[in-house]
């Protein structure tokens, strides 16, 4: 086995590993202490939510999110908040580092932001928190630059921690499909992931002192293969196609009837309703601790899924509300209003800025995402948005700006006409009547959105391609003994 291999096998932090041997908890801690618990739930869109008013259409006396409705009645929901963008790994980003697509250049997979950009868990360290992050899906991967910060960054599922993935992600000759099958095929990430968290917070006590948690959630990912016992709550006595391959089979041409649609649909209702019960399940843990009123706890979506709205199913390929409307909810007993429910449009790449205020400490000044701590203490004032969505080999290059009810696509191809629809989501909330523009200056919402757009383009970082590990990283790993060192015996 490789170096690199030993040391994803090992479960060691990567980068930055200069966290892994620092003595926690050694320094005073900066800001007021709070805990913070961030949760993402991976391709959950809004209106499949119980607090933004959903009912499952076979199970009428079933929630989906029970504990998201409670987190909303003790706490602040934004109503109209937004992804950015697509699909897992820039949305990601973005709700890290507080950065839009734009400012942090991440728009495909084999870019990352540069070695050292500092993302939440980063701020969180310098300030003395303890910091750990268990994920579950292949672009929350440390390649990525996800584990930046953290003293502690796991993946759930076995395949994520090996070579062959670190290997498939940093090769650009390398396909990842095999990683994706993997993925795809893992049934069930919740309760590892849970479970991860919970041991990391018993183990010295860790939930009794100043720490930051971040966990990604992926079974709503399609495809759909919920617990058998959940199927059969959200779909009584269906007996036709499952949801394994629903996507695939899709993908590789096949037409499915309204019928199996509604079933995805409730397949798709079940993880979430699974993923929830298993939030609520750590959440009971911090209230046995008594620590709950404590915490500072956020949890939101990185995007939606389709379910032919515009004829599409999965992903990665439009930016339409299915996609982008997303659930954004937090409790912070003494910091944010109980049962306040926000109107203003938002973004998720202000919720990592937002977090920081709430803990007490400075937000990054020159990001894109600013606090939205202002929505509940002052106005309830509509926020921009902007989205960029780059799918090369789909041909689909977008980008898009929201304020309010107005909202603006635009499709760009190199060396193609492109064009410009503007949307009035309170008259057509399904986006399915926009006014073309031949160019965005025609209208004042056009200008409106050329402006931000342009302001968001110039902000950008530089991001740098994904290859052979970084310099940095190199010596990080050297200072662990795995690089340009004796490599261990095997067990």
């Amino acid at each position: 086995m490789s170096r690199l291999g030993r040391l994803l096998a090992a479960g060691l932090c990567l980068p930055a590993l200069s966290s892994c041997g620092r003595d926690p908890g050694a320094d005073a801690v900066a800001g007021n202490g709070r805990p913070v618990i961030l949760i993402s739930i991976d391709s959950l869109r809004a209106d499949h939510c119980t607090p933004y008013g959903h009912q499952p259409q076979f199970a009428k006396d079933e929630a989906t999110t029970p504990f998201l409705a409670r987190l909303a009645a003790e706490g602040v929901l934004w109503e109209n908040a937004s992804a950015p963008t697509a699909w897992t790994l820039p949305s990601h980003i973005s709700i890290v580092t507080g950065m839009a697509p734009q400012q942090h250049g991440v728009n495909v997979q084999g870019l990352r932001v540069p070695v050292g950009t500092q993302h939440l868990a980063g701020k969180f360290q310098e300030a003395g928190y303890l910091t750990a992050g268990f994920y579950s899906a292949p672009y929350l991967h440390p390649m990525w630059g996800f584990s930046e910060g953290f003293d502690t960054y796991l993946g759930a599922a076995s395949y994520l921690n090996s070579v062959q993935t670190a290997e498939a992600i940093t090769d650009p000759d390398t396909s990842m499909d095999g990683v994706h099958t993997n993925a795809d095929s893992d049934a069930e990430t919740a309760v590892q992931v849970v479970d991860q968290a919970i041991a990391w917070l018993e183990k010295g006590d860790r939930h009794q002192q100043p720490f930051f948690l971040f966990l990604h959630l992926w079974d709503p990912h399609y495809d759909y293969q919920p617990p058998a016992d959940y199927a059969q709550r959200f779909h009584p006595g269906w007996q036709g196609m499952d949801g394994v391959d629903f996507y695939k089979n899709w993908k590789a041409g096949r037409e499915y009837s309204p019928d199996e649609v509604d079933h995805a649909k409730a397949l798709y209702d079940a993880e979430i309703r699974y993923t929830d019960d298993h939030i609520a399940r750590l959440y009971a843990q911090l209230e046995a601790w008594g620590i709950a009123d404590q915490v500072i706890l956020a949890i939101v979506s990185d995007h939606g899924d389709e379910f032919y709205e515009h004829q599409l199913i999965g992903h990665h390929k439009t930016l339409y509300q299915e996609i982008v409307h997303v659930p954004m909810v937090l409790r912070a007993p003494g910091l944010a209003p109980a049962g306040r429910r926000l109107k203003g449009t938002a973004a998720i790449y202000d919720l990592a800025p937002t977090l920081l205020d709430l803990a007490g400490l400075e937000p990054w000044p020159d990001r894109t995402g600013k606090s939205l701590r202002p929505m509940w203490t002052g106005d309830d004032a509509d926020r921009t948005v902007v989205f960029q969505l780059e799918h090369p080999g789909r041909k689909v290059f977008l980008k898009g700006w929201r304020q309010g009810k107005d909202k603006v696509l635009f499709q760009w191809q190199p060396r193609k006409e492109s064009y410009r629809w503007v949307f009035d989501l309170a008259a057509d909330p399904g986006e399915f009547k926009p006014t073309v523009l031949q160019r965005l200056a025609e209208t004042a919402v056009g200008q409106r959105a050329f402006e931000a757009l342009r302001a968001a383009d110039e902000s950008g970082l530089e991001a740098i391609k994904m290859g052979a590990l970084p310099e940095e990283m190199v010596k990080a790993l050297a200072g662990v003994g795995y690089v340009d060192g004796d490599e261990p015996e095997d067990d």
